[in-house]
């Protein structure tokens, strides 16, 4: 408790130091102790305007859901990685520094939170006094979004799956076709390419669930590694048990670890040198710094594999369809 003569002795002390500047015109002097404790007191002063309230949170796990869709769409635009959460400092509030987290998903080029949802009022962004619920934040605002445009099913906050596999998974459960169907000259058996579903997300946790220990990234729980996913998109393209990580200790910093990663003939089709990093305290956190390096790449590198193998099917079915006869 801070005794009343504490108080007048501050008061007058500051009336002194303002009659100063009014007679000399120039800011009163202050030795560095000083200094550095008015500077602390008017952090930990109220601001004269509340400051909102942070934005409601249940428990649902936004982030879970986000991110099992983004591993069940398996597809990243160039330029836009999907899914990545940018953390910043906001303001300090009484003292108590606050977090913005925002995300950013390849089915949309603005950030959320943004105009198109989660903004406060004013139209600034939202802070939290911890950075795992900005986070939360971040992605329950892209998940509604993504549900309002219809690439994920409304109402179930258990489900990421995007809208479009559940209709597919839908129309494979109607009620089969016994003998053989007939198809008219005009109606051919393959008019266009298949959509493809994505490729079954094994080891990858329910929607909604704590994400495993041995997929969780070193530096966050709740999010799935970049060690997992490079690990993932290398065997899709063909390099299975790559990338392998060269770690070694930095000989006058113990802890510290340099890298590379070893990616086979993979190496050949992307940029030179990335996937290296120096001096990163951890040996687990250098090999996560090095796949999240890797993982933007790969994601192109797979998402053009993808476009290829779509366009080649395309032309397969159209040359099929050419060389049909012509029922007479």
């Amino acid at each position: 408790m801070v005794s009343p003569e504490t108080y007048k002795a501050i008061q007058k002390w500051i009336g002194q130091q303002q009659e100063y500047e009014a007679t000399h015109s120039e800011p009163a002097p202050l030795t560095d102790a000083q200094r550095k404790l008015l500077e602390k007191l008017e952090i930990t002063l109220p601001p004269e305007t509340p400051p909102p309230s942070e934005p409601g949170l249940d428990d649902t796990n936004w982030i879970g859901i986000l991110l099992e869709y983004r591993a069940a769409r398996q597809r990243v635009h160039r330029g836009i990685p999907g899914g990545n959460f940018l953390e910043s400092p906001g303001p300090t509030i009484g003292g108590e520094q606050k977090w913005h987290c925002r995300v950013r998903i390849d089915e949309h080029p603005v950030l959320f939170p943004g105009p198109d949802g989660g903004l406060f009022p004013d139209g600034s962004q939202p802070y939290f006094a911890r950075k795992k619920d900005a986070k939360k934040y971040a992605a329950k605002c892209a998940v509604q979004w993504l549900r309002a445009q219809g690439y994920m099913p409304r109402g179930d906050n258990n489900s990421g799956e995007p809208a479009q596999v559940q209709e597919q998974e839908a129309a494979s459960q109607q009620q089969p076709v016994t003998g053989k169907r007939k198809h008219s000259p005009s109606s051919p058996q393959h008019s266009e390419p298949p959509t493809f579903k994505p490729e079954p997300n094994a080891g990858q946790p329910f929607p909604g669930s704590p994400v495993p220990k041995g997929m969780a990234s070193p530096f966050n729980s709740d999010e799935v590694s970049a060690r997992y996913e490079v690990l993932r998109l290398c065997s899709r393209l063909g390099f299975s048990g790559f990338p392998k990580y060269r770690i070694t200790e930095n000989s006058e910093q113990r802890g510290f670890y340099s890298g590379y990663a070893d990616l086979d003939l993979l190496s050949s089709k992307l940029p030179a040198g990335v996937g290296r990093v120096e001096n990163v305290l951890g040996q687990k956190p250098a090999e996560e710094r090095i796949a999240e390096e890797l993982l933007v790449h790969l994601r192109e590198l797979a998402a053009e594999c993808d476009e290829a193998d779509r366009q080649f099917l395309a032309r397969s079915l159209l040359i099929k369809k050419e060389d049909s006869p012509v029922p007479s």
